[in-house]
């Protein structure tokens, strides 16, 4: 497969890793067949191997360090998983494919949504003219207020190291699909995330 036609590969979820990471995965709600973008917090690293189990075939857009080195890239392919790339994931969706997006870009580590969206989801469900699906991840347990006294980064090797400590199990929530225009990709962001925080 060239890394070019990213459209080819079939994602496979990776199952034994949730069960192992994760737990139990419990899930409200549905997602509408066909090219359609989920947007979803992103509370843990193990987010990542969600997508593909809660809607199969869903290509996850990452950030491009995770193909920087090729043992990362190996399994990030397997999964399913597309350098974040605005005209991919507008190809991708066209073709018909799920694609999901972490409009924060980066992990939080309580799950507060405190972090500032990016237009990116937006700007890319309008050029596609498919909709977004809100999606929440809640996970059975999060760690304690003492985690904000580090910087992000060291709060997510933390988290990263001690995830034996968190793994009970998770809730996925689909909301309704809504469309977007392009128009004013601030305003339709900032709808985005208040469909995302209301679930």
């Amino acid at each position: 497969m060239a890394d070019d036609e990213p459209w080819r590969l079939i994602p496979r979820p990776a199952r034994g890793l949730i069960r192992m990471l994760v737990g139990e995965v419990k899930v409200v709600g549905s997602c509408p067949e066909g090219g359609v973008l989920l947007c979803s917090n992103h509370p843990s690293y193990r987010d990542v191997f969600l997508f593909g189990l809660v809607r199969p075939g869903a290509r996850l857009l990452v950030h491009p360090l995770v193909f920087a080195f090729p043992f990362l890239k190996r399994w990030a392919l397997r999964w399913g998983f597309v350098q974040v790339d605005i005209p991919v994931a507008v190809d991708l969706l066209r073709r018909g494919q799920p694609v999901a997006i972490c409009p924060t870009g980066l992990v939080e580590a309580l799950g507060e949504d405190l972090l500032p969206y990016k237009t990116g989801a937006v700007r890319i469900a309008a050029q596609a003219g498919v909709p977004l699906v809100p999606m929440r991840i809640r996970y059975g347990n999060y760690p304690g207020p003492w985690v904000k006294r580090f910087s992000i980064t060291t709060q997510n090797i933390c988290l990263f190291l001690l995830w034996p400590f968190y793994r009970r199990g998770a809730t996925v929530t689909f909301g309704e699909p809504f469309k977007v225009a392009g128009v004013d990709v601030r305003a339709e962001t900032a709808e985005l995330r208040r469909r995302m925080l209301a679930l």
